[in-house]
């Protein structure tokens, strides 16, 4: 999935979010942008990254941190920043001629809703009935070993829980228990 902004516009910081359905989302940030020098300041940057990689759960994201200054010619740097507890590393690519920026995470992120639902599809294949499930945290980073709690309710109204465990860096989980 693509995710981008855009920093500078008159005297005020624009921020775009960009996926591939081309749905355009604005947050603005009050700053002024320094248009005749050849560095950016990117605290700017620092702040738009939680909306633009989580937008469901930007108060998952923390400790972002990016270079202070950059050259506008240097295309690529990279931030690391914590997500649901876990170091991952970013690169932001840009500007381009429209001064968009590129937000690339390096690692999966698993949200638990998705999970959820495919946990769920193996249950109800697997039993043969229907079952409610929900599965926390919000989120995990897609890394071996990393846990999620499921609690799952039968067509009774019985409450069963059990594990999920992320074994690789895709996101690929397997029930334990």
């Amino acid at each position: 999935m693509e995710r981008g902004f855009r920093l500078c516009q008159g005297n005020r910081v624009a921020v775009f979010v960009t996926r591939s359905l081309k749905i355009l989302v604005a947050l603005i940030l009050l700053s002024s942008c320094a248009s005749g020098s050849n560095n950016l300041e990117f605290k700017i940057v620092e702040e738009a990254i939680p909306g633009v990689l989580l937008p469901d759960f930007p108060h998952l994201v923390t400790e972002v941190s990016c270079p202070e200054y950059v050259n506008r010619d240097l295309g690529t740097i990279f931030c690391t920043l914590q997500v649901a507890g876990k170091e991952i590393s970013v690169s932001i690519t840009g500007p381009d001629v429209t001064n968009s920026f590129t937000v690339n995470p390096r690692i999966k992120i698993v949200k638990a809703i998705q999970l959820a639902q495919k946990v769920k599809r193996r249950l109800d294949d697997d039993l043969g009935v229907e079952n409610q499930i929900e599965c926390a945290p919000e989120i995990r980073v897609a890394h071996p070993g990393e846990l999620f709690e499921c609690e799952i309710i039968d067509q009774n109204g019985g409450v069963h829980y059990l594990q999920t465990k992320i074994i690789d860096f895709d996101g690929s989980f397997e029930i334990i228990g």
